[in-house]
């Protein structure tokens, strides 16, 4: 039984290495399609628009990049959900990061219209259209709801960096979403929140340990507070 525990422990932590591998995916599929495509522009281009229908490399970014680091964003959230169990928030924030990759997973495989254009979109690309909200949304809550349970934490260096960069995050994604494909800057606010996303992925894989003995020292203590609520009851 222990042996198996240690199994379980040791391959979700290997799961938590795809959270750090997905960014170094995508960030190398941006830069690289990105090059190839003629007249593109990270500051006020989608970086959907690289798998667009018509795109020059539209499989490649779409599958190799979009598909593959949403793939790998799902596998790490498995590794966080096996790691955090069993607070509620800790669980909800895995969940949400789940959501994040599979959104950007479906976006893969579902190109928006040729220069992602928001009229008269045709199912796939309103597939897509759906599946990249929900990944940047999910993706800019997860570190609050993170931060929710560690509230009582403030030693915890993963509490003021999930606050940060979730509360950042949700900022740019109204933005980005309330203002349309209009918004100055499109390519550089999506990118923004990409990047905040994945810093805060990385660092919940390199402070796993961290969050597990907050779990601990939590469980610990409502167990030893337990006998004095029913002596007082």
């Amino acid at each position: 039984m222990q042996a198996s525990s240690l199994r379980d422990t040791a391959g979700s932590r290997g799961l938590l290495l795809a959270g750090i591998l997905a960014p170094v995916v995508l960030t190398a599929a941006i830069v690289v399609a990105g090059q190839f495509e003629p007249g593109y522009s990270h500051v006020s281009q989608y970086v959907s628009e690289l798998g667009a229908v018509g795109a020059s490399h539209q499989k490649a970014f779409s599958y190799g990049g979009l598909l593959f680091s949403g793939l790998l964003t799902a596998l790490f959230a498995l590794g966080m959900l096996l790691q955090v169990t069993p607070r509620a928030s800790f669980i909800a924030s895995s969940l949400l990061v789940a959501l994040a990759g599979l959104g950007r997973l479906v976006a893969g495989i579902f190109p928006c219209d040729a220069g992602c254009v928001i009229e008269d979109m045709s199912i796939p690309a309103t597939i897509h259209a759906f599946a990249g909200f929900v990944a940047l949304t999910s993706g800019a809550v997860a570190p609050l709801i993170l931060a929710v349970g560690l509230r009582r934490h403030s030693h915890v260096q993963l509490l003021p960096l999930s606050v940060a960069l979730g509360s950042a995050s949700l900022i740019l994604v109204l933005i980005l979403f309330g203002a349309g494909k209009g918004v100055p800057y499109a390519g550089v606010i999506q990118r923004l929140i990409l990047i905040a996303f994945y810093v805060w992925v990385v660092a919940v894989a390199l402070k796993i340990e961290t969050l597990r003995l907050t779990i601990g020292a939590e469980m610990t203590s409502d167990t030893r507070l337990e006998p004095t609520r029913e002596h007082g009851e």
